[in-house]
């Protein structure tokens, strides 16, 4: 029978009075790739061969480092695992500064670190960096992309939301979606 998991908590909020009766820790590890973590219904299975059903509240998503629980006490550590990326470099902070722009500039998620840019594979997006003078290199490592302005997260960072800050998640993701259709009329514009 599977482990039935129905709330994602963030590993600071995984410990407390109700806890008292979870799991033993170190907790078992859920390696999900960035789209798997994207997904609030999933079937998955932990490096044990035991069988998980994660079961969020429709349009919630997990996050690396995040805890899901169970009614039971079940806690299971989601990590990011392995997948296929492009590893992009640059001889200067400048031209990378410049291939960041312009994959920021085609809505792509990017994870960054100081000397470089990882992507998934995409054939046209490695073709314009070379074009810019970069490198590009397939790699295989956890992806784990950068939240964006509008999300309320960053890298390695995630906030919970209460019910009394829904309205402030709700106007923010509104003022997102205001940017975003700001930013492609400004683009039509350009290319007449």
């Amino acid at each position: 029978m599977a482990i039935m998991l129905n709330t994602r908590r963030a590993s600071h909020e995984a410990t407390g009075a109700d806890d008292a009766g979870a799991w033993p820790v170190p907790w078992p590890v859920l390696s999900l790739t960035c789209g798997e973590r994207q997904r609030s219904r999933l079937a998955a299975m932990l490096a044990d061969g035991r069988a998980v059903a994660v079961i969020l509240p429709r349009g919630e998503t997990m996050h690396h480092g995040d805890i899901l629980c169970g009614e039971a006490g079940e806690r299971v550590e989601v990590r990011a695992g392995d997948e296929d990326l492009l590893c992009m470099r640059a001889q200067s902070p400048l031209q990378l500064m410049r291939i960041v722009y312009h994959l920021a500039n085609r809505h792509v998620r990017a994870m960054l670190r100081e000397d470089a840019a990882y992507i998934e594979p995409d054939p046209v997006l490695a073709d314009m960096v070379l074009h810019l003078g970069g490198t590009v290199e397939r790699v295989r490592e956890p992806f784990i992309p950068e939240g964006g302005a509008y999300t309320g997260a960053h890298a390695g960072h995630h906030h919970h939301h209460h019910a009394d800050e829904c309205a402030d998640v709700v106007r923010d993701e509104a003022m997102g979606a205001l940017g975003e259709q700001l930013s492609i009329a400004a683009h039509a514009r350009n290319k007449s």
